[in-house]
């Protein structure tokens, strides 16, 4: 406790202070009594020093040196017997202390040194006590919330009072996503000052920083978070004294609530991303039905009619599975981008690839290439990595084949080209990468009149197949040959086209792939 708050009560109310005043915010951990030449040599952290001053009463000098080792060792103070054998400071002394903020105490001269240790200890274990019983009291209080599953508004509103001091809670991205009411307005101000102005690297921030926000300290505090790349962290107001250990006790009960609050949050939202995994994956082993997919989007608050690129980053390297902790993150670290920069992006994680549905008008290139950039820029990540994509964009319906598209670009990557994007090997695939509504069009177009006649349709695939010998397709179909002349003319004035021509054969040979 801070030698400040030892000193109000009203037992110690005769121990008057003789300088060093700014310095009883020391905290005290101990009570002293020495009275020995060799008194430097027992100075600790938090120590109250109790003597009679017979050893400096003829050499200042002395009183110096103490002053000065005090402040070394981060003493608390000194508490000299009024009268006995020092009847006053000389000024010298006075601002040495006044200086390093060391506080020097006159104690009274009728009481012995030991009743002065004995009523300062008394002091010292009564409050402790309490403050123990009150700390007791506080992770009931806050254990009992937790347990009740309340709103963070509530949580934060009690551990405001316990603190004293406005609270806010702030996600993996320095975003104030809820405050205590003291600060609810003030959330957007806080958030645009930590994110754009205070210069924290948050992405990495492991260890407690202090910044000043609209004239006042703000103190930031990582807390507890069960997925390390997804933490979580408070702020609260502070002053510029450190704060007592009881202050401390109290901050890390409020931060630990905030932190199993947090990780419970987090343990929902990992479970609302393994569900989407699990959609995503029967989409794109076609195991559910068109219904069943707008009735999940609709759910989910995704645009049915959006059209994606599928891009896959593999995290495997020659077939050899990573370990699971630097999938999962790789993984957090990809989704803390991605939510960093607002990028419309939906994921999923299907064996040891991350899946990304890439919205149409996000240049894909450029950003791969960023997420590319920001993976390795991380460390700790032993293990490289590629990324394949598809060339085409098309609804989620058609996940199955944007993913192997994806997944076949990855096969040609390598750690020079760690990007790219699907090349088709076939004319096939190359009419693929048509849009769908273009290719429907054409194909309409092209022969809409024979599309639902089975018979006329398989014998022009066969006609154009065998390079339009009526001989080779009569024996083909099994049929005479006057049948498919007959076939052949009832085709040609139904497209209305001259199947001899080209031109013509060339349009029909593509609607036939096309279909």
């Amino acid at each position: 406790m801070e030698l400040r708050e030892i000193l109000q009560h009203p037992s110690l109310r005769t121990i008057a202070v003789a300088a060093g005043a700014n310095g009883l915010t020391r905290e005290v951990s101990q009570v002293g009594m020495i009275d020995a030449p060799d008194i430097m040599d027992f100075l600790f952290d938090g120590q109250l020093l109790v003597t009679s001053g017979y050893h400096f009463s003829q050499n200042h000098h002395l009183l110096k040196d103490l002053i000065i080792g005090m402040h070394k060792t981060n003493a608390s103070g000194i508490a000299i017997k009024s009268g006995r054998y020092v009847t006053h400071l000389p000024q010298d002394v006075i601002d040495l202390a006044n200086q390093l903020n060391v506080p020097i105490l006159w104690t009274p001269a009728d009481d012995f040194l030991s009743l002065t240790v004995k009523r300062l200890t008394a002091v010292i274990l009564e409050t402790q006590n309490t403050e123990l019983k009150q700390i007791i009291a506080i992770n009931q209080q806050l254990s009992e919330l937790n347990a009740q599953n309340i709103t963070y508004q509530h949580l934060l509103d009690q551990g405001a009072k316990v603190l004293e001091t406005p609270l806010a809670l702030l996600d993996a991205h320095f975003t104030a996503i809820y405050a205590s009411s003291e600060w609810v307005a003030q959330r957007e101000f806080l958030t645009h000052y930590l994110r754009r102005e205070s210069g924290i690297d948050y992405l990495n921030l492991t260890v407690p920083v202090r910044v000043e926000f609209n004239h006042q300290l703000i103190d930031i505090l990582p807390i507890f978070s069960a997925l390390n790349e997804n933490k979580a962290f408070a702020a609260f107001v502070v002053n510029q004294d450190e704060p007592s250990s009881f202050q401390i006790l109290k901050r890390q009960q409020v931060m630990n609530t905030l932190g199993l609050a947090n990780s419970r949050t987090d343990l929902l939202n990992e479970t609302e991303f393994r569900n989407r995994s699990g959609f995503f994956l029967n989409v794109m082993q076609r195991g559910l039905s068109h219904e069943a997919i707008d009735n999940y989007l609709y759910n989910a608050n995704i645009d049915n009619k959006r059209r994606y690129r599928v891009a896959i980053i593999d995290f495997s390297q020659k077939n050899k599975v990573i370990e699971s902790r630097q999938f999962e993150i790789r993984q957090q670290l990809t989704r803390w981008f991605i939510f960093e920069h607002d990028w419309q992006v939906l994921t999923f994680s299907h064996r040891q690839q991350l899946v990304l549905l890439i919205e149409e008008a996000i240049d894909t290139r450029q950003f791969l290439k960023r997420l590319y950039d920001f993976l390795n820029q991380q460390p700790g990540l032993h293990y490289a990595f590629t990324i394949g994509f598809s060339r085409i964009s098309e609804s989620i319906h058609m996940l199955s084949d944007l993913y192997d598209q994806a997944n076949n670009a990855l096969k040609l990557t390598s750690q020079q080209h760690p990007i790219m994007r699907f090349r088709p090997k076939n004319a096939q695939e190359l009419l693929h990468l048509l849009p769908k509504q273009e290719a429907h069009v054409f194909v309409e177009k092209t022969l809409g009149q024979i599309l639902h006649n089975a018979e006329l349709l398989e014998t022009l695939e066969t006609y154009i197949f065998l390079h339009q010998n009526v001989t080779a397709v009569a024996n083909a179909l099994f049929v005479h040959r006057n049948t498919i002349t007959y076939r052949l003319k009832r085709i040609s004035e139904l497209l209305g086209v001259d199947l001899e021509m080209p031109d013509v054969l060339v349009d029909i040979q593509l609607a036939l792939l096309l279909i």
